[in-house]
């Protein structure tokens, strides 16, 4: 193969937890095979956040093969000759480590590399954000279904390939050659961490990556062209769910609040961030506004929808 390129879901915040995996196989730069795999994690617990994101439900899983019979089926492509590509590449390459580790498995000896500083290549100096969902809408790549392991993993082998036919490549031997700086790793050395630790993987996506998917704005809903923050988790969508569906009518997300903030959308706060109060900063913030005479409306996720469901003007 040229290159493999992979992706993994995870059930919770235990990188051993992988719960999906989709691979794309690429051989003389054409996609010519594919796989999927649901997989039955080593425990039954999932984060809600996270399968709010990939949808994937524990009866779902219950069923699906565990990680040890997933890899006795595809391990031999695990080796020096193919190019393993992920985007964010350490956390797949993570999920994949603690798998192997939990199910008591000889540790592959084969390079891996990140499709960020590959497609950044492509793009230098456009500003691209390095969201795969960014990355793939540059490249003129629909995505099927985000966060499904198989659509992702054919979203990073499609960026690829643009990038190797927009930079006149032959390969991806060739584009790596030209492009020495892009780092190869090898898995073998990789310094893993058990748990994820950087917060929900999920969110980290930035106000500005968002952007209307059409330009036939609904003026008649109130959030068209208001000001709007988000603060905790929502339970009936997801909050980039919600993010989007908000400029797509015409509001404008902002991550902070300030006097020009329309509404603050507030869903359920971990306690053990914003304290005993149960009240984000940005909440408070909001409330301390408000009492300065500042127009600002705090909605909980039951009027939020509502409203973006709404034509009417006010509330």
């Amino acid at each position: 193969m040229d290159f493999i390129a992979i992706d993994f879901e995870i059930a919770n915040r235990n990188y051993n937890s992988a719960c999906s995996l989709g691979m794309v196989f690429v051989q003389d730069n054409k996609i010519v095979d594919q796989k999927y795999f649901l997989i039955k994690p080593p425990t039954d617990e999932m984060d809600p956040s996270m399968s709010d994101i990939h949808r994937l439900t524990r009866n779902e899983l219950n069923n699906a093969p565990t990680f040890d019979k997933v890899w006795n089926e595809i391990s031999h492509f695990f080796h020096k000759d193919n190019y393993i590509i992920a985007h964010n590449a350490r956390f797949d390459m993570n999920v994949l480590k603690n798998c192997l580790i939990t199910y008591n498995f000889k540790i592959p000896n084969f390079n891996y590399i990140c499709n960020i500083p590959i497609s950044t290549r492509a793009c230098r100096g456009e500003g691209i954000p390095k969201s795969l969902e960014a990355r793939a809408n540059r490249f003129g790549i629909i995505m099927e279904q985000h966060h499904n392991a198989l659509s992702d993993a054919k979203a990073v082998a499609d960026i690829v390939l643009k990038c190797i036919k927009l930079k006149r490549r032959k390969s991806i031997h060739t584009y790596l050659s030209t492009f020495s700086s892009i780092p190869i790793r090898s898995f073998i050395d990789l310094k893993h961490d058990k748990t994820f630790r950087g917060g929900r993987r999920f969110n980290r996506v930035k106000v500005t990556e968002i952007v209307p998917e059409y330009n036939n704005f609904n003026k008649d809903n109130p959030f068209f062209d208001k000001s709007i923050v988000f603060t905790g988790e929502l339970e009936s969508i997801s909050r980039v769910d919600a993010m989007q569906q908000v400029v797509n009518i015409g509001g404008i997300i902002k991550s902070g609040v300030s006097r020009k903030t329309d509404y603050v959308v507030v869903g359920v706060q971990d306690k053990k961030i914003v304290g005993a109060t149960g009240k984000s900063t940005k909440e408070r913030r909001a409330e301390e506004l408000i009492k300065q005479g500042f127009d600002i409306q705090i909605l909980d996720e039951t009027t939020f929808i509502n409203m973006l469901n709404s034509k009417v003007t006010t509330i």
